[in-house]
């Protein structure tokens, strides 16, 4: 009796693997294809063999994109969770909503909540954050995807979306912009003892490294940027500025970019202009004030296009591109 129940024991076990092997291959030939940009990390594991480890900016969700009866503050480890894609001028796909509820139509992944909300980020992961490589590739992928403050130019993965919203690493590509940054100013700085820490000013480059014109927008106020906060310390921070709520296109924002070319720009982040609110405080102050032991990224989307301007906009690239994650302590991830 013992050995029959350890052989359908067993025989239960090829089956539940069959059956997961079976679905990932129909979703791969028949799933839909789309991409998602990202950008990898550690690519070598020597116990499993050459592979990327890939984040996404859906990993990472804002609560006040969540959409559900139940507030994001409740939601537990493993709970089932839906982002909801919309696509772009190009087939990259963005995050349109999250949801603890299946949608009943569209585009959407299935994920699972990784840690409770936390500095008013979600954390999700849906099971497409490791990519295999062909062995000896993967060093060659990292060196390409840069680190630190080198240009960091990110992935575009190809995924097979099934209806379920299980997903399956196809095969990626390379983004036609890479970004990089640069700080020369915060607490590194020899301003003297006793002196308070300065909030950095950055230097964020945007390079065209595609073999094809393509623009950018930008503006006197740079408005094509905005901080991100990582949410490392659980508190919730937003950027006090709003005058670039909405960015909206204007075709004398337009930065023409050919191949090999760069747009760098310099922002001081002790400028009012970057100031940021802490959640349950009042009053704004610089990121050295308010925030000296969170991370940030510096963020770069382009401008809302209205209807009409859609001849002036069609090489604008699209989607949005994240600096590494700095402190003011001048440390640069």
């Amino acid at each position: 009796m013992r050995k029959i129940l350890v052989v359908l024991l067993v025989l239960g076990q090829v089956a539940v693997l069959a059956y997961l092997g079976g679905e990932r291959e129909w979703i791969r030939h028949n799933g839909e294809r789309i991409f998602l940009r990202t950008a990898p990390v550690d690519p070598r594991d020597p116990f499993r063999g050459d592979f990327v480890r890939l984040s996404y900016s859906l990993n990472s969700i804002d609560v006040t994109r969540f959409r559900s009866s139940v507030s994001a503050e409740s939601l537990k480890r493993e709970t089932i969770v839906y982002a909801v894609l919309k696509p772009s001028s190009t087939d990259v796909y963005q995050l349109d909503y999250l949801s603890d509820r299946k949608p009943s139509g569209g585009l959407f992944l299935r994920g699972r909540v990784s840690r409770e909300a936390s500095g008013g980020q979600i954390q999700v992961r849906y099971g497409i954050e490791q990519y295999f490589v062909q062995q000896g590739s993967g060093i060659e992928i990292e060196r390409k995807r840069g680190s630190g403050d080198d240009l960091q130019i990110p992935m575009e993965v190809e995924l097979a979306v099934g209806s379920s919203g299980s997903a399956v690493l196809t095969n990626y590509r390379w983004s036609r912009i890479g970004i990089r940054l640069e700080q020369i100013a915060g607490a590194n700085e020899d301003r003297g003892e006793g002196a308070p820490t300065r909030s950095p000013v950055l230097i964020v480059t945007l390079k065209n490294v595609s073999d094809s014109l393509l623009q950018l927008a930008d503006n006197e106020m740079h408005c094509g940027f905005s901080l991100q906060t990582e949410g490392d310390t659980g508190r919730r921070y937003s950027m006090a500025n709003t005058r670039c709520n909405p960015f909206v296109f204007k075709p004398g924002d337009v930065i023409n970019l050919e191949p090999g070319e760069e747009y760098r720009v310099e922002l001081d982040t002790a400028l009012p202009r970057w100031y940021v609110l802490q959640e349950g405080v009042a009053g704004s102050a610089s990121i050295a004030a308010a925030a000296p032991n969170e991370r940030f990224r510096m963020v770069y989307r382009p401008p809302v296009v209205m209807s009409g301007m859609d001849s002036n906009a069609t090489l604008l690239w699209q989607g949005e591109l994240a600096s590494p994650a700095f402190n003011v302590r001048g440390q640069i991830d």
